[in-house]
Parts: structure tokens; sequence; C-alpha cells
């Protein structure tokens, strides 16, 4: 009989406790149950946008017709060919350059044969100086001959060296005619019969690889030169990292007033050497616009928010604090927290309507650490101030 009457005699006190707590109707203040709550953390977290782009030539050489050297030979590469600096790409005609340079060869040839003739007049007017006697007058006469021909020769071959520096300066001048490629690369066009001189005969794309991207003018002005961004291209399970390396200052298309313009950048990529990727890849592409290392965060869902104010429900001393707050950057589900909070707190996290200032909070029984040592633990005496507290709330 006794027992019964203190089984009744608790049930009665419990029920007491949660009257008080949540009744409508309880002159006790209203408690709140907080399923769930956390702390929050120290993280590095970023702000970043989302766009698409595709793969391109680092750089772009272009190779023009010049019409002061003639007509066009001959084009010497195609397109798609690989080439080096230094690899011949087109050749313009020397027929002129050719006709002169076969006109100093036969002179070279005549005087050639003339010099070789002198040079054996020479040696003949000698021995026979040789063979004539001392002071005679046939000695002198040969020698006189002598003396004749190897100043002529030496005329002629003061000639045949001019010959032989024009030649050099033609063949120079021929070689000239052949246009060679500035830089390695890959030729990307060929056009052989171009429609203007502003249109260029041969095109290089460089073997370097870049992503071109674009952002419509509401996100152009978080860019900023040397932000770091990641590229993902399909069929590729590595993404590849850059920084932006320049923002174009003109929209990719004219201006409309019915549309947002939209402008383009570029992505340096910094992997060295760099994998070869096709050019014309299209890629998803995302830019870091901001990065803050060690900023307090907490889940974006224990924000609650009333107009440009924002506030986060804290438990201390067992109650409710409702914390106004000033929010920071924000990624995926974190939100950071500027000021407000310092880091010890417990956050309600999807906090009800109903929570107000200065509520009691009730938490579920975590059963990972109750015990039997920690129920021995509680006095007596306080075990009977927690019921009598109860108790009295509900009166």
């Amino acid at each position: 009989m006794k027992r019964t009457v203190l089984t009744v005699f608790a049930i009665g006190l419990i029920g007491a406790q949660f009257y008080a707590a949540f009744a409508d109707d309880s002159r006790a203040p209203k408690a709140a149950y907080a399923k769930e709550w956390t702390t929050p953390k120290h993280q590095t977290i970023q702000e970043t946008i989302r766009t698409t782009g595709f793969t391109a030539p680092a750089e772009r050489t272009f190779i023009y017709d010049d019409p002061e050297r003639g007509a066009i030979d001959g084009i010497l590469v195609e397109s798609g060919q690989s080439v080096q600096a230094g690899t011949a790409l087109l050749r313009y005609r020397t027929d002129a350059i050719d006709r002169e340079l076969e006109r100093l060869a036969r002179k070279q040839q005549q005087l050639t044969a003339q010099i070789g003739q002198l040079t054996d007049d020479i040696h003949r007017y000698e021995s026979l100086a040789a063979a004539a006697p001392e002071a005679s007058p046939e000695k002198q006469q040969w020698d006189e001959k002598a003396n004749e021909a190897a100043r002529e020769k030496a005329d002629l071959e003061w000639q045949l060296n001019d010959l032989e520096q024009q030649q050099t300066e033609l063949l120079e001048q021929k070689d000239g005619q052949t246009v060679e490629s500035p830089v390695d690369g890959i030729i990307e066009e060929v056009n052989p019969n171009p429609s203007s001189p502003s249109q260029p005969l041969i095109t290089i794309a460089s073997t370097k690889t870049v992503v071109r991207g674009k952002l419509d003018e509401s996100h152009i002005g978080q860019l900023a030169v040397g932000q770091s961004a990641t590229i993902r291209l399909p069929n590729q399970e590595a993404q590849l990292t850059g920084t932006i390396r320049d923002i174009g200052r003109f929209p990719i298309a004219e201006a409309s007033f019915r549309q947002k313009s939209e402008y383009p950048f570029t992505i340096q990529l910094t992997a060295e050497p760099q994998p070869p990727l096709p050019f014309g890849y299209h890629a998803h592409i995302t830019i870091v616009t901001k990065e803050k290392t060690g900023a307090l965060t907490v889940p974006a869902d224990a924000i609650e928010r009333q107009g440009n104010n924002a506030f986060v429900y804290l438990i201390r001393d067992g109650q409710i604090k409702r914390q106004p707050v000033k929010l920071g950057m924000k990624q995926g589900n974190r939100q950071e927290l500027e000021q407000g909070v310092t880091g010890g707190e417990y956050i309600i996290t999807r906090p009800t309507r109903g929570l107000k200032q200065g509520m009691n909070v009730w938490l579920p029984l975590n059963n990972a650490h109750l015990s039997k040592d920690a129920i021995h633990h509680v006095r007596k005496r306080d075990m009977a101030k927690y019921f009598l507290d109860g108790f009295l709330r509900a009166f």
C-alpha cells in the first residue's frame, strides 16, 4: 500500500512538472524542448561562383600576306600540323631573283675561266723571262707581259668577288621570301585565299591551354585577377586548377536593353607540365571570390532572420537567450557569425516559432552518458529540490 502511494505521488510530480512547463494556462514560465543543438566551429570557408567555359589555346599567332614581297609561290604547312619556331610556313615567288642569280652565275663562270687563262699566261711569261738572257730586250718584254696579265687577273678577281657578294645578298633576299614560324604551336587554320588583307593566311595556336569563361554583369564585378579556380572537364576524373589571368572590359555580344551583358574572362592553368587537352572542351568552372581561415560557423538552419536582423537561440543556465548576431560568409549549409557569439556556446538548430527569451530548455536525455553511478552521485536532497520546484511551479 505504501509503495503504491509513493508511485502515484511520483507520477503526480512528473505530471506537474510537464504541466508547468508546457500547459498554456500554467502560471509558470513556459519551457521549450530543444531536440537538436550545436556549438560553433572554426573552419575555412569560401564564397564561390559557378559558371561554364571551354578550353582554348593560350595564344594565337597570325601570319598575313605581304604584297610587297610579290605573289605567293606556295603554303608549306597544313591544318593540324605541329610546327616549331623556324619551320617554313609559306614562300613567295622569286622569279626576278632567280633570273638575276642565273645571270650572275654565268658571269662568274666566265670570269673564272678568264682568271684561269690569265694564270696560265702569267706562268708562261715568267718561264720565258727566266729563259731569256739577263738585261736582254726579250727578258724585259716577257716581264712586262707577265705584269700586265697579273694586273688584269687582279681586276677580274675583284669583279668575281663583287659577283659573289651580289649572289650572297640575292640568296638572303630569296631566303627572306620564305616565311618561318615565330613560335612553337599547331597550325589551327590555313586560308590560301583571304578575302581581305586583315584576314590571316595562317593561324598558329600555342600548345598551352587556357580556359575561357563568361559571367553576366551581376557577377563579373566579384572577379579579380589572381583568384583561384577549379575546372572540371567531361570524361576527366581529376579536376584542374588555375587562376584568373584577365577579365574582359567589353561584353561578349553587343549590349542590349532586353538582357544582361555577359563578359569574358580567362583562366591560366597552374599545372606544369600541362596535360594534353583538346581545344574546345566545355568545362564547369568554380571560382573562389572570397576565403577566410578560422571563421566561426554554425549550421545555416540555426539562424532566425527578421528583416535585416539575424538571431540565434543560445542555451545558457538552462534557459533560452535570443542573441543578435552579425552574419558573414556562407558556404553550403554553414553560415559564418562575425559577431554575437564567441565559440563556446550551445545553439539550438532548427528553432521553432514558439521559442522566446527566458524560456526553460528541455534537452533529450543522452543515454550514452547515463549510468547508475551518475544517478547515485545526485544527492537525495537535490532530487527533492528538483521535484519540489516542478510541483510548486504548477500552482
